[in-house]
């Protein structure tokens, strides 16, 4: 374990608790809680404390969660964003989890990588003896073999590897240009049976690698509301409108070598057209293909308490939804549905909770607030009075799911147990999507090979138009831009020191006095230079600069994958309507303490010290600082 961790202080409780409510936002906190909305959220403030909880920079999950767990800033636990970049090529890649490509056996303990460096505070708690349950904490796949017990969260793939692609099978002719067709297995009724497959991992065969695949027929119904699913011999039947059961699907891999998902189906229709969604191939529980809890076990004992259940880091569908393969109310029962798998797990935990830690993580609430968002912005591209009117209360409804659950926690609390409430960030509204390439093409910091047209929209992704000989800097990833510098990029042109610190002044201060064309509003609130916001011994590994937006303001997604469309700053018209990725002093979280709090100012690194301090230890160099 890290060196200098003090374990003689006296402990001050017997139990934590920690429940973390990922995007919960202290002005709907205290705007419910006024209104008499959350009267468990409210109770506990009064007998406890309840504060905004200053983020990370970049004020989103992967980023928060780390820090929370360690206590330090990204310099030191290595998690910046969703995406990095490969250095050798320029190229974007998931952040989220990492391959072992060393891993050349294919040994199933070995097939991934951490992606979260250092030491958590579950792993210095449960070093010192004290028993310790973490429930979907994300950036803990592949999980760490200790003594601590861990389901992991964000980060965790599909049966494929992958951070989970839905399949929609139709009989509708589907557009090339519309979004998602890559997702579209196309189908053709034989009488009122189809007879397609399902697509899994990839095989190596002699010549080639190859998908996976069994059957799967689809049968109408004879009085048409719904439709039989033969998979692979299992049948089930699904309505219209309505989510079937859980199925098990196992895939032959070779010789004697198979492995086990499994998936859901929602019928969206039959008549004039079959449209039927099914999610990600998920890790089965039962029979899991990766390493996806410590001990390996335990994802076993958990589906033996609570039956099969979301697998995937990021379970909630929201591209689905986005791309029009699923409704609002298949959305929103998908939530409620991971919220109560959630729940599930919590109360078994619960149920023998005699001493130590339990932390449990609820992400429904961050993704309905990602898509209802524009119900409450009359302001935003995408406000419609009857759609708010319908699916106004949504985002609020899910913060009273949270109460309810804090309730029946502090139902079982006592004297000697502590109970921390957080969220790793707050909300706002996403408006308006902006093309940092863009801007620094029409600045002179970028240079293309040709000019991107207003039919290209999504600007040559992933550079494919960049003049790197010719280029000081690019973006890439939810608000980070790295300098082009020689000895470190392949085609690097910047030199490092005075050179390098020029350009960079000189983009954050063109960038900080952006403005919309539109309107003439501010863009960008902050330019951060990492030097001055990390330290630690991943600190090369970090944007050399994160634009902090105004509200209302977020870095587009073309941007995100290395992408300079034609215009700079457009309307964001995707039902992807919230974000946080702004200027982190914008959005912070909330803590909510069932004991007083000593001081006015708390940031997410102090939640692993303070819950080191409850047990009585400590850890000299632990950046965030306890609250008890």
């Amino acid at each position: 374990m890290q060196n200098h961790v003090n374990t003689n202080g006296t402990p001050k409780y017997k139990k934590v608790i920690l429940l973390g409510m990922d995007g919960l936002d202290p002005k709907i906190v205290s705007d419910l809680m006024q209104r008499g909305e959350l009267t468990n959220f409210k109770a506990l403030s009064e007998s406890g404390s309840f504060t905004p909880l200053d983020t990370s920079n970049l004020a989103q999950s992967p980023v928060a969660w780390a820090s929370i767990a360690t206590g330090m800033n990204p310099g030191h636990h290595g998690v910046f964003d969703f995406l990095g970049r490969r250095i050798i090529d320029y190229m974007p890649e998931l952040a989220v989890y990492r391959i072992n490509r060393k891993n050349i056996f294919g040994k199933r303990e070995a097939m991934f990588l951490p992606v979260m460096h250092g030491n958590t505070f579950w792993d210095y708690v449960s070093d010192n003896h004290i028993p310790s349950t973490i429930l979907k904490w994300p950036m803990t796949f592949q999980p760490k073999q200790n003594n601590a017990k861990l389901f992991a969260g964000l980060g965790v793939p599909d049966i494929k590897g992958g951070l989970g692609r839905y399949s929609f099978y139709t009989t509708k002719d589907i557009s090339a240009s519309e979004e998602g067709t890559e997702k579209v297995v196309k189908v053709k009724f034989n009488g009122d049976t189809i007879k397609t497959v399902i697509g899994g991992p990839n095989v190596a065969r002699i010549r080639a690698r190859e998908e996976a695949k069994v059957a799967l027929n689809i049968t109408v119904l004879p009085d048409r509301s719904g439709a039989e699913l033969n998979v692979d011999g299992k049948i089930i039947s699904v309505k219209t409108g309505e989510w079937s059961e859980w199925v098990e699907v196992k895939f032959k891999l070779g010789m004697m070598n198979t492995t086990s998902g499994t998936i859901k189906f929602y019928l969206n229709g039959i008549n004039p057209d079959l449209e039927l969604y099914m999610t990600p191939v998920q890790i089965n529980p039962k029979d899991p293909a990766f390493v996806i809890t410590n001990p390996d076990e335990y994802i076993q004992e958990l589906s033996r308490e609570i039956g099969i259940f979301y697998t995937l880091g990021m379970p909630e569908d929201t591209k689905a939804f986005e791309e029009g393969k699923m409704d609002e109310e298949a959305f929103i029962s998908m939530c409620d549905e991971v919220i109560e798998e959630q729940e599930k797990m919590l109360w078994y935990e619960l149920d023998r909770f005699k001493d130590g830690l339990l932390a449990s993580a609820f992400f429904s609430t961050d993704r309905i607030q990602h898509m209802f968002w524009a119900t409450r912005d009359k302001l935003h591209p995408l406000y419609e009075s009857k759609y708010a009117e319908k699916y106004g209360h949504v985002i609020d409804d899910y913060y009273r799911k949270m109460d309810s659950i804090l309730g029946k926690v502090m139902e079982r609390v006592d004297d000697e147990t502590a109970v921390m409430v957080f969220s790793d960030h707050g909300f706002s509204t996403f408006r308006r999507i902006v093309h940092i390439n863009s801007w620094l093409v029409e600045n002179g910091y970028m240079k293309l090979t040709k000019k991107i047209t207003a039919d290209d929209k999504d600007g040559g992704g992933l550079f494919q138009y960049v003049d790197w000989k010719n280029t000081k800097a690019y973006a890439l990833g939810f608000g980070g831009i790295y300098l082009n510098l020689k000895g470190r990029e392949r085609s690097g042109i910047v030199e490092k020191g005075k050179n390098a610190d020029s350009i960079a002044e000189g983009i954050i201060k063109g960038l900080s006095e952006l403005k919309d064309p539109t309107d003439g509003q501010s863009v960008v609130k902050k330019v951060y230079s990492s030097k001055d916001i990390y330290s630690g011994p991943n600190v090369g590994n970090a944007p050399d600069l994160i634009v902090g937006f105004q509200d209302g303001y977020r870095v587009s997604w073309q941007t995100a994958i290395g992408g300079a469309p034609s215009e700079l700053v457009e309307d964001n018209t995707k039902k992807w309507s919230g974000d946080h990725i702004i200027d982190p002093s914008l959005v912070p979280g909330i803590l909510l303490t069932n004991f007083k709090i000593g001081r006015d100012k708390t940031s997410l690194m102090d939640i692993a010290p303070s819950v080191l301090d409850c047990f009585g230890m400590s850890v000299s160099d632990m950046e965030g600082q306890t609250f008890l």
